[in-house]
């Protein structure tokens, strides 16, 4: 890196073919003309439009490539771009937190990657690198925290001193093909769009394209209309569109987890953990370990059934993977819980995490809770019942009862929390269980709050903020504690 004036000039450039990703890009805009030319629009002169905007993406990735430069200043990564105005930005080495890569299948034909370069501001990456090198993309990585090393990086020294990270190691988690499958049939990501898809074909093609569809084999079974099927054939329709609708779900969510998944590969490099997946976009994720704040726990019933549980993470700065919610990143997309402790142990290393000694709700929850079940039965379902049946649709009341019991009883009994010299646990729910593992030396802010309904049955809710928790549905929140239960822990988190 040279100097001028006393600035410093960035000298490294892009891959020499950067410009052709930027041709890629602008291919985009054709797409909408290539609709429009489907539908027989006419085009006259408006064909000459075409040419400007192919020229647009070549000239466009040139410039770029010939204006943008990047070095390594003496204190924080240099970026320059542009030409009649010039931007010169420093990221501070001490606030980058997580250098990834991401590689679709033209970088991998190409020998080149994207670099995103994440900083502890979160909110997404603080600056993207198009395009360098495979081998340009690791120097820059290791260059990066090489300098952030000496600058006197105390957490990464820390882990550094431990004779255990220098230890050549087998990867952490491997998941196969068979794993990942599974992974797509617990997935019910898919099945809230198809069925929002389905719903929106109805509306838009109506019972009279239905009938265009499947008019000739109902004719050919002697039935003109659907309405002269019999109540128990058309119980047998709607249960098999219903299953129809469940196994075309089921079957995209495990050509997602195959695609998104592929190879998932989990490693210890130095004081970091890396994640490698993707079979089309091949993507390098950083779970850098001083940073992770938090590891959460998943158990759906499919999980259980399958035997299966889910481990996330939330990092200090670190904006969320595509296809997770939040700030969370995926430690272990699926793994059998055996291997839980081993993983938990390297994201939170040196925590002790043995015999927590649970605590469990205000003994008011199941009270409160079957109350407030039953509350919203009634809203729920009595107005429409007192429409259709009239004064004996109150009979439909009773029945949420055993619901609103069960559901209080279960949830008082499966959450519950405890507090170790090193980590605060909070385990709830029992149809969808969930753990959540705090280190308290990452706590920020504890809050206590109350709403109108806690102070009636005298309970605090206590929500933990962690550097990762910047989103609120990030944040710990223990609901349904005593008063005085919940100031003793305040304290106690606050030491």
């Amino acid at each position: 890196m040279r100097y001028e004036n006393g600035h410093p000039v960035p000298e490294q450039r892009l891959h020499p073919l950067s410009w052709v990703f930027h041709l890629v890009g602008g291919l985009g805009a054709l797409i909408p003309l290539g609709i429009a030319a489907a539908l027989g629009a006419e085009w006259g002169g408006a064909l000459w439009m075409l040419v400007p905007l192919l020229l647009l993406g070549p000239l466009a990735g040139l410039w770029h490539q010939w204006v943008y430069r990047y070095d390594y200043g003496p204190d924080g990564l240099l970026i320059r771009e542009g030409l009649v105005f010039r931007n010169l930005r420093q990221i501070d080495y001490r606030r980058i937190e997580n250098i990834d890569t991401e590689r679709t299948i033209l970088h991998r034909l190409l020998g080149v990657a994207d670099v995103k370069v994440e900083t502890s501001s979160g909110g997404g990456a603080e600056a993207t690198i198009r395009v360098l090198s495979v081998a340009g993309a690791r120097a820059l990585s290791e260059a990066v925290f090489a300098r952030r090393r000496a600058l006197g990086d105390e957490e990464r020294q820390e882990h550094e001193d431990d004779p255990s990270a220098d230890a050549v190691a087998s990867p952490l988690l491997r998941l196969p093909v068979s794993e990942l499958i599974l992974m797509g049939l617990i997935d019910n990501r898919n099945l809230f769009w198809l069925g929002a898809v389905i719903g929106s074909l109805f509306q838009v093609a109506g019972v009279e394209t239905l009938e265009r569809l499947f008019g000739p084999a109902l004719r050919d079974a002697g039935v003109a209309y659907v309405n002269q099927l019999g109540l128990a054939l058309k119980i047998f329709l709607v249960l098999a569109t219903l299953v129809g609708v469940l196994v075309v779900a089921k079957l995209l969510s495990v050509i997602t987890a195959l695609v998104q998944y592929h190879d998932y590969t989990l490693d210890r490099d130095g004081d970091d953990l890396r994640a490698r997946h993707g079979l089309f976009t091949r993507r390098t994720v950083t779970l850098r370990v001083p940073r992770i704040q938090v590891v959460h726990q998943l158990a759906t019933p499919l999980h259980r059934l399958f035997r299966r549980v889910m481990l996330q993470v939330d990092l200090a700065g670190g904006a969320a993977e595509p296809g997770q919610s939040g700030g969370a990143r995926p430690l272990a997309p699926i793994c059998r819980p055996d291997q839980v402790s081993g993983l938990i142990d390297r994201a939170l290393p040196g925590l002790d995490r043995a015999a927590p000694d649970w605590r469990p709700l205000s003994s008011r929850t199941r009270r409160r809770l079957t109350r407030l079940w039953l509350w919203c039965w009634a809203l729920l379902s009595l107005p429409p019942a007192l429409w259709w049946w009239g004064w004996p649709g109150l009979a439909v009341l009773p029945a949420g009862l055993p619901v609103a019991l069960l559901h209080g009883h279960l949830y008082a009994r499966y959450t519950r929390w405890a507090l170790t010299p090193d980590l605060l646990l909070f385990h709830r729910g029992w149809l969808w269980r969930r753990l959540a593992v705090v280190p308290r030396n990452r706590i920020q802010t504890v809050r206590l709050a109350r709403n109108p309904f806690d102070r009636r049955y005298r309970m605090t809710e206590l929500e933990i903020d962690t550097a990762g928790g910047g989103l609120a549905k990030r944040r710990v929140r223990l609901a349904y504690l005593d008063r005085d239960v919940a100031a003793r822990l305040a304290g106690s988190l606050l030491e």
